[in-house]
């Protein structure tokens, strides 16, 4: 998997991230921009990089270019019913094979159990290459955690 970002090096509570993988024109072709829809791959991950257990993570994405989520393998959007499912005002993404982060500490720093993965298949309308089409914001929405602002890179 490479090695982590230095700030998640740096983190002492939970790391999240938001990646767009790659994405690609879809059928309809239309010379409007606004109503091109593109399909899009991203990965969101949540590191526990603190001493205690995170319970029951929640994940918000802010999506905001008319999103359509095909498919979120390693999580599942709270309250959106199936998929496809309409997320642009964003979604809740909760944890379904891995609902809780155990530490670093009580599993001798193993990714697969501190860390949840989640692939995010869909599609995206309005922005053209070379423009990228990320989220408003994310956030951990559990409670005793405060994150800072999200940074774009």
């Amino acid at each position: 998997a490479g090695p982590l970002p230095k700030e998640a090096e740096d983190c002492n509570g939970v790391f999240i991230s938001y990646d767009l993988l790659d994405r690609r024109k879809e059928f309809p072709r239309v010379k409007n921009v606004t109503a091109q829809s593109w399909a899009f791959n991203a990965t969101a991950k949540v590191l526990n990089t603190g001493k205690d257990v995170v319970k029951s993570w929640k994940l918000f994405i802010g999506f905001q270019h008319h999103e359509i989520l095909v498919s979120a393998s390693g999580g599942i959007p709270f309250e959106t019913g199936d998929f496809p499912a309409s997320v642009e005002n964003g979604t809740t993404l909760v944890g379904s094979s891995l609902p809780d982060l155990e530490s670093s500490i009580n599993t001798a720093h193993d990714l697969s159990q501190i860390q949840a993965l989640i692939q995010i298949a869909g599609t995206q309308f309005g922005v053209r290459p070379p423009g990228i089409p990320m989220p408003k914001n994310i956030k951990l929405e559990n409670d005793g955690y405060k994150c800072p602002q999200p940074s774009v890179r």
